[in-house]
């Protein structure tokens, strides 16, 4: 379970608490991120998120919410499949 506090960030406060189950393909959606030319800050403020609270969610620190992963579909030119190989990955590992 994910907490979204006052300043925006998300963060999952104790991983015992989460499933153990790594869903986003960090290795993907960092390759994404990198070919689009934008930055993680500006990615962050456009989906709702302290710089912290995203690199977390990428990091599979902390869940994303349905909204984020629609902002960053937009913003990095995601489609379904990919969409699907990056934030709903199981095996990646």
């Amino acid at each position: 379970m994910s907490i979204i506090k006052a300043d925006g960030a998300c963060y999952a406060p104790n991983n015992t608490e989460r499933s153990g189950l790594e869903v986003t393909n960090t290795k993907l959606l960092e390759q994404k991120i990198k070919e689009s030319g934008k930055k993680i800050s500006y990615l962050a403020e456009q989906v709702g998120l302290s710089y912290a609270g995203f690199r977390n969610c990428v990091t599979n620190k902390a869940e994303y919410k349905a909204k984020h992963i629609d902002i960053l579909c937009t913003e990095l030119g995601i489609d379904l499949k990919e969409m699907k190989s990056i934030f709903f990955a199981k095996e990646h590992f």
